[in-house]
C-alpha cells in the first residue's frame, strides 16, 4: 500500500467514524482522550505513579489501572460537558463561526485542566517528593515569596515555556485551518451544530454525582486509586465545588472531606477543632468531651543545670538514615562500620523514634524538646549558649526551607554555615530550598576549617546535619564504598527494590565514612579533652515494604524508627525514646560529674511509658498514635479506623473489649497536645 493510500485509509476511517459518533461526541472523545493521557502522563513524572510512588501510592496490576482510567474518563467528561455548558452560549453570543466555535470549544475544555496539571508537575519537579500546594505552604510557614521562589528556581520553566509556545502556534494554526473549511464547505455547518445547553449541562451532572461517588468510595479502600484521581485537575475542581456546595455551616468541611464534618450544622463542631476538656461538647467530633482529669504522655524535662561537666558536644544529625542500617549487611560487607563500632564503645537503643516523620518536624522536636516547636521559643542553642558554650551550627541543607532557622535557633549560634555558602557545589539540581544539598565531602571540608581555628579550651556545641541519603540516594560525589553500579533515577521503581536498596546502602556507607571522617577530626580537636557525641536522625525510609518508596506517609517502624547512639554521657535514658526527649535528657545527664551516674548511658525498658506520632501536622494529622516497647496503635482520623501494629509492622488483633479505651486514649493524647500547640 503506498503512502498515499495509507493515508487516504486513515482520513475515510476518521470520517465514518465521526459519522458514526457525530461530530461533537467525537470531540467529547478526543478531549477526555488527550487529558486523561496528560493526567497519567504528568502524574507518572511527578510521582512515579505507575512504576515506584516515591514519596506517595502507586498503581500495580491490571485492576487498579483499569479503575483508575475508567474513573479518570468519567471525571474529564464530567469537566468538558460542563465546559461547554457554560462556554458555548458565549461563542453563540459573540457570533463565532461554526467551525471555529467547534475548535475553540476542543481547546476551551483542555486547557484550564492541561494548565492546572503542567503547574502541578513544575511544583513535582521541585520537591520529588509527595507534597501539595497546601502542605507546601504549611512547610514554607506561608511564605508566599518562598513558595514563588522554589517554582521559579527549581521548575523546568523553559518546558513550559516551549509548550505553551507550541500550544498558541497549533491553537492559531487550526483556527486559520478551521475558517478556510467554512469557506469551502459552507454546507456542513448543520452537521457541527452543538447540543443545546440545558443538555450537556444535565450530562454534566449526572458524571459529576457519578464522580463523587467514585472519589468517596475508594477512600477507604483503595487508597492508592484515591491517590491517583484526587489529584487530576477535574477530580480537584468536582471536588472543591461538592465541598462548598455541602459545606452548610461553611466551616470547611462538606460531603467529600477527610474526616467528613461531625456535624454539618454547627461550625464550631468539625474535625480538627480544638476540643476544651470538660465543657461537655465534643469539638472535634472525635473520642467524646475531653475528661479535665486527663493525664497525656509527657516528654522528658529536667532544670537547666548550672554546674557540673561542661564537656564539648558533637551531635551529629543524619537525612533519611533508616535505623536498620546499623548492624546492616549488604552481602558479606557492613554497611555502617564506623557506627557500628560507636554502637559497641558507647551506648545505642532500638528503641528511638521520632514524632512526625519529616525533617522540619524531627529537627524542630529535636532541638525544642517539645511535640511542637515554634518559631522564637528556646532550643538546644539557649541551652548550650546559657551555659557558657560557643554554638557552631553545620548543616548540608538550606536552613531557610520550613522557616527551619526560627525553629531552630540557629541565629543565636555563635557560628553558622549552610548549603547556601557552597551553592556552586551543590549535588542537586536545583537551587531552591527544599532541594538544596551539598555532600559530605564538602561539609566536612568547612567543619575542618572551623575546628582548625577554634579554641580546644573553650566548650563547644557542634551540631551537623549530613544529607546526603536523601532521595534519589545518589550523587556524582559519592565514593563507591560498597560493590554494584547505582540505579539511575528512571530505573527506581518496586521492580528494581533490591536496586534500590543497594544504592541506598552504599549511599549511607558514604555517611558512615563522613561520621569516621568527622570523629577523627573532633577528637583531634579535643586532643584529651572532655567531649561527648550523639548521633541519630530524623526519620527512616521506606523502600516497599508496604507498598510505599520514602516517609512522611504512615508511622510504620520503617519511617520512624531511628538510630540513637550516645559516647560519653552517663545516666538512665528511658525505652521507648522519642527525639523531642533528647533536650530534657542532655540537661539531665550530659553535665553529670564523673562518678555521679552510669559511665555510659543506660537506656531502661519502661513498659507503661508511650510517645506520641503523627504524620503529617499536628493540627490537621492523617494518623496519630501512641508507640510503646513492642507495638504501635494507630487511629487514621480521615477514616475513623484503629489499627495495631507490632515491631516489624505486622497487625495485631485488638483485645476484645478493648478498642473504645485504646481509640480514646489515643485520640485524648492528640487532643492535649493540639491543644498546647494552639
Amino acid at each position: 500500500m503506498t503512502p498515499s493510500a495509507l493515508r487516504g485509509g486513515i482520513r475515510r476511517g476518521a470520517v465514518r467514524i465521526r459519522a458514526g459518533l457525530g461530530f461533537w461526541p467525537f470531540l467529547l472523545v478526543v478531549c477526555v482522550a488527550a487529558i486523561t493521557a496528560t493526567d497519567a502522563l504528568l502524574l507518572e513524572l511527578s510521582t512515579s505513579y505507575f512504576s515506584s510512588g516515591y514519596n506517595s501510592a502507586y498503581v500495580g496490576g491490571v485492576a487498579l489501572r483499569i479503575g483508575y482510567f475508567a474513573g479518570s474518563a468519567i471525571l474529564d467528561a464530567a469537566l468538558v460537558l460542563g465546559v461547554w455548558a457554560l462556554l458555548l452560549p458565549l461563542l453563540t453570543a459573540l457570533r463565532v463561526s461554526w467551525l471555529r466555535r467547534y475548535v475553540l470549544a476542543g481547546a476551551g475544555a483542555c486547557v484550564i485542566p492541561m494548565s492546572l496539571n503542567i503547574v502541578r508537575h513544575n511544583l513535582y519537579a521541585v520537591l520529588g517528593q509527595r507534597m501539595s500546594l497546601s502542605l507546601l505552604a504549611r512547610a514554607s510557614e506561608g511564605d508566599k515569596g518562598a513558595l514563588l521562589l522554589e517554582f521559579v528556581e527549581g521548575a523546568p520553566l523553559g518546558g513550559l515555556v516551549v509548550v505553551t509556545l507550541l500550544g498558541a502556534i497549533g491553537m492559531a494554526t487550526l483556527l486559520v485551518l478551521a475558517r478556510r473549511i467554512e469557506r469551502r464547505f459552507p454546507q456542513a455547518e448543520r452537521s457541527f451544530a452543538p447540543p443545546p445547553s440545558a443538555r450537556l449541562a444535565l450530562a454534566s451532572v449526572a458524571l459529576v454525582v457519578v464522580g463523587t461517588v467514585i472519589l468517596a468510595l475508594p477512600a477507604s479502600n483503595a487508597s492508592s486509586l484515591r491517590f491517583g484521581l484526587a489529584r487530576k485537575p477535574a477530580a480537584t475542581l468536582l471536588t472543591r465545588a461538592v465541598q462548598w456546595s455541602t459545606d452548610v455551616d461553611r466551616d470547611g468541611f462538606g460531603f467529600l472531606s477527610e474526616p467528613t464534618d461531625p456535624d454539618p450544622f454547627d461550625a464550631s463542631i468539625r474535625p480538627f477543632a480544638i476540643d476544651e476538656p470538660g465543657n461537655g461538647i465534643d469539638e472535634d467530633g472525635v473520642g467524646g468531651d475531653h475528661p479535665l482529669d486527663f493525664a497525656p504522655v509527657a516528654v522528658v524535662e529536667a532544670p537547666l543545670p548550672r554546674g557540673g561537666r561542661k564537656p564539648s558536644f558533637l551531635l551529629i544529625f543524619l537525612e533519611s538514615f533508616r535505623a536498620d542500617l546499623i548492624d546492616g549487611r549488604l552481602g558479606d560487607r557492613e554497611i555502617t562500620p564506623v557506627l557500628n563500632r560507636l554502637a559497641r564503645e558507647g551506648s545505642s537503643t532500638q528503641h528511638a523514634f521520632v514524632h512526625s516523620p519529616f525533617t522540619i518536624a524531627s529537627r524542630a522536636q529535636l532541638f525544642g524538646g517539645r511535640y511542637v516547636n515554634r518559631p522564637g521559643e528556646t532550643t538546644l542553642i539557649d541551652d548550650f549558649k546559657q551555659r557558657g558554650y560557643t554554638v557552631a551550627h553545620f548543616s548540608g541543607q538550606d536552613e531557610t526551607f520550613g522557616d527551619s532557622e526560627a525553629l531552630l535557633g540557629v541565629e543565636r549560634a555563635d557560628v553558622f554555615y549552610d548549603a547556601r555558602q557552597d551553592i556552586e557545589l551543590r549535588t542537586s539540581d536545583s537551587t531552591s530550598p527544599a532541594s538544596l544539598q551539598i555532600s559530605w565531602k564538602t561539609l566536612l571540608e568547612r567543619t575542618r576549617t572551623f575546628l582548625e581555628g577554634h579554641d580546644p579550651d573553650d566548650p563547644l556545641f557542634l551540631y551537623v546535619n549530613i544529607v546526603d541519603t536523601h532521595h534519589p540516594y545518589n550523587h556524582d560525589q559519592l565514593d563507591a564504598v560498597l560493590p554494584g553500579k547505582p540505579i539511575p533515577r528512571r530505573e527506581i521503581g518496586p521492580d528494581n527494590r533490591d536496586w534500590v536498596w543497594a544504592t541506598y546502602a552504599n549511599d549511607a556507607a558514604n555517611v558512615d565514612r563522613a561520621v569516621g571522617q568527622l570523629l577523627e577530626m573532633w577528637n583531634d580537636h579535643l586532643d584529651g579533652r572532655d567531649g561527648a557525641v550523639l548521633v541519630t536522625a530524623d526519620h527512616g525510609q521506606a523502600f516497599y515494604e508496604q507498598g510505599l518508596l520514602g516517609h512522611g506517609q504512615s508511622l510504620d517502624e520503617k519511617q520512624t524508627r531511628v538510630p540513637l547512639i550516645v559516647i560519653g554521657i552517663g545516666g538512665d535514658w528511658p525505652e521507648p525514646l522519642g527525639l523531642a526527649d533528647v533536650r530534657g535528657l542532655l540537661r539531665r545527664n550530659l553535665s553529670l560529674p564523673v562518678g555521679a551516674a552510669t559511665p555510659r548511658a543506660h537506656f531502661v525498658p519502661d513498659p507503661e511509658r508511650s510517645i506520641l506520632q503523627f504524620v503529617p501536622y499536628i493540627d490537621e494529622p492523617r494518623w496519630i498514635g501512641l508507640r510503646n516497647l513492642d507495638r504501635l496503635a494507630a487511629y487514621n482520623l480521615r477514616f475513623h479506623r484503629l489499627v495495631l501494629l507490632d515491631d516489624d509492622d505486622q497487625s495485631l488483633p485488638i483485645p476484645e473489649g478493648d478498642e473504645d479505651s485504646l481509640r480514646n486514649e489515643i485520640i485524648w493524647n492528640w487532643e492535649a497536645v493540639h491543644r498546647s500547640a494552639r
